[in-house]
């Protein structure tokens, strides 16, 4: 009898110190499991996570559980979900990655040809889903067509294109990197704006729901001491407004459907108001990456910097972690 507890006892710690290393493994592995972006489907039912993980995952939006990974060769830099059929543009970096347009039920894809050899993170279709735009690392605005054929390339005179959006109602698109890009695709004519007297990167771009007016997210440079800003622009290009109120770049924003509220990706999570107010925050755990709202704006799914996917309220309490 002692024998065979002094055995139960050893396999029980055994297991013990495997867990805690299997644990401290994944720990580890999380410390570079950037997640950087997150995109809820137009019809409610799903969202897309993908990062540096060489996967891409799709979650239920009514159990918050997984539904399907998928295997992908390189950094997952950006999805976005086309309006209406069951398609993502998925914009990818490395070495061997292709950007791509996916089917994530039928599993079909199609490679996007003509792009920069380092890389996409810059994508995203216009209103009825007929044109897709994607900025890439040698800045080239490129649009396809409904069939997935390049139909215009644009150079912008940019070093690289981070980040674009489409207007909501009109073909026109604004592309940032160094610099502002404003793109009539009807007119085939574009204008620069320098958005700061200092030379930072862009990241991130959107549309009021409107269309009276756009904001763009930068990088900011912590070495000159230049702090990250959000800054309101007409639809002209005229500044409206410049706020400097975090601390870290901003990553990614997006308004909720109805245009009431601005969340920004950065240390906290922020929503502000039409008049770039900042109406509510919630300090992050770790930087955050990737955000998007669901359809009803009840609901705002993020990533971050350490592979957590989190799920918040319109008021920012934390209702759910996805489990991956």
């Amino acid at each position: 009898m002692i024998k065979k507890i002094s055995i139960l006892l050893f396999l029980s710690i055994s297991l013990s110190y495997g867990c805690k290393e299997d644990e401290k493994k994944i720990e580890n592995e999380r410390e570079n499991w950037w997640l950087w972006t997150a995109s809820w489907n137009p019809n409610d039912e799903q969202i897309s996570v993908g990062g540096t993980q060489d996967t891409l995952r799709i979650f239920s939006s009514k159990t918050y559980k997984l539904v399907k990974a998928f295997s992908m060769e390189g950094t997952i830099t950006k999805t976005k979900w086309h309006p209406f059929k069951n398609q993502l543009a998925i914009a990818m970096q490395g070495e061997k990655s292709k950007s791509l347009i996916f089917n994530p039920k039928s599993k079909e894809s199609i490679q996007l040809d003509s792009l920069d050899e380092f890389g996409v993170r810059a994508i995203g279709w216009n209103k009825m889903g007929e044109l897709l735009a994607v900025g890439d690392y040698s800045g080239s605005l490129n649009i396809y067509d409904e069939s997935v054929k390049i139909i215009k390339k644009i150079n912008t005179k940019q070093k690289g294109l981070i980040g674009l959006d489409w207007h909501p109602e009109k073909n026109i698109v604004v592309a940032v990197g160094e610099k502002i890009s404003v793109y009539n695709f009807d007119k085939d004519s574009i204008f620069d704006i320098k958005p700061r007297n200092e030379e930072v990167l862009m990241l991130c771009v959107d549309w009021h729901p409107s269309g009276e007016f756009f904001v763009t997210g930068d990088y900011g440079d912590f070495e000159k001491d230049f702090p990250p800003l959000l800054q309101f622009w007409s639809a002209n290009g005229d500044n409206i407004k410049n706020i400097e109120k975090s601390k870290a770049e901003f990553r990614n924003i997006k308004w909720s459907n109805d245009g009431e509220f601005l969340a920004t990706a950065s240390e906290f999570l922020g929503l502000w108001n039409k008049d770039g107010d900042l109406i509510k925050q919630s300090k992050s755990e770790n930087l955050i990456w990737g955000i998007d709202w669901n359809k009803s704006n009840s609901r705002i799914v993020t990533t971050d910097g350490k592979g957590k996917i989190l799920i918040w309220d319109k008021e920012l309490n934390k209702i759910k972690e996805l489990q991956y």
